[in-house]
């Protein structure tokens, strides 16, 4: 999340299994400008910088491998900019549950609208609104404090190419299929 050290943060990068936080440990750099924090449930190995430094100094298939993954973070992140400048809420919320649901088991996770509306950048019953008319539209199911992926076709539509690029990077990199 950028702009956290002021308290108006604003998600502009998104992994989970597919990836880590800490490229730029990877990159050669020892710091980070951003903050990191957990969306959704699961589960995340946790490592030392200097114990990370040591894996890729001793693995050269390792550091290809988390090194090539920042490319895609890197087009992840453009396509978000991209997003928060041309698209609608409502776009951009289709975005980012399709981003998610790339990354968890099932088609459905657990998450409040107010985090929503920080990782988005928008008032809370902006983010209301939005899931509503997603949901009106039988793209997605909404319960409290829960979103269901309906329909991924249909979410994907409407989010202007700025969904699937990164995605298809991070398959044609690292060979590893992300989605469902």
């Amino acid at each position: 999340m950028a702009g956290a050290q002021r308290d108006q943060a604003i998600e502009v990068g998104l992994f989970g299994r597919d990836g880590m936080s800490g490229t730029s440990l990877v990159l050669g750099d020892s710091e980070t400008a951003f903050n990191c924090s957990t969306q959704v449930e699961g589960s995340a190995i946790r490592i030392s910088a200097a114990n990370l430094g040591e894996a890729l100094h001793a693995s050269a298939s390792l550091k290809a491998l988390l090194t090539g993954y920042a490319h895609p973070l890197a087009i992840q992140t453009a396509c978000t900019a991209w997003a928060n400048a041309d698209l609608r809420l409502e776009e951009r919320l289709a975005r980012w549950i399709l981003m998610v649901d790339d990354r968890i088991d099932g088609n459905q996770f657990s998450i409040t609208h107010e985090f929503l509306s920080v990782m988005l950048g928008v008032r809370r019953a902006g983010v209301t609104q939005a899931l509503n008319a997603l949901a009106s539209r039988q793209l997605i199911d909404v319960r409290r404090g829960t979103i269901g992926v309906i329909d991924r076709a249909g979410l994907a539509a409407i989010t202007k190419g700025t969904y699937g690029l990164a995605e298809a990077e991070y398959v044609r990199i690292t060979g590893i299929p992300l989605g469902k």
